[in-house]
């Protein structure tokens, strides 16, 4: 069997039997409460993924795509040599611009506060 890599210092993690309550005691209320919230987390969570627009100066952290008021829709771009281009937008609905989505990892910045100032440093996916 194959082990996990440990290093030297780590702590080992100290494993725990997990008991019932109910089963072992015989308590018919936790049972019944336990019944509840089984059937409270069966419904599955909905995840929303899409791209959102930065309404406020603090939603501006992470990953961004910048797009140009162009016709077609268009967002900034850069390749693996740095350089910035104008790169067209594929995903987005209706020609609005509030829709853009990225269809491409150079069309998608990360976006980071410069410490002790209201600037901000954005990288491509080379970190350039």
């Amino acid at each position: 069997m194959v082990k996990p890599l440990t290093f030297k210092g780590d702590k080992k993690t100290k494993k725990r039997k997990r008991v019932d309550v109910a089963e072992k005691f015989g308590d018919g209320e936790a049972s019944a409460s336990k019944e509840v919230a089984k059937l409270e987390d069966d419904e599955p969570a909905v995840e929303d993924d899409t791209w959102v627009t930065a309404e406020a100066l603090g939603d501006v952290v992470g990953p961004v795509v910048f797009v140009l008021p162009s016709e077609p829709p268009t967002c900034i771009a850069c390749d693996v040599n740095g350089s910035v281009f104008a790169s067209p937008l594929e995903s987005i609905i209706n020609n609005d611009p509030s829709t853009a989505e990225p269809h491409d990892v150079r069309q998608v910045w990360v976006a980071n506060r410069v410490a002790g100032t209201e600037t901000f440093s954005f990288k491509g996916h080379h970190g350039k």
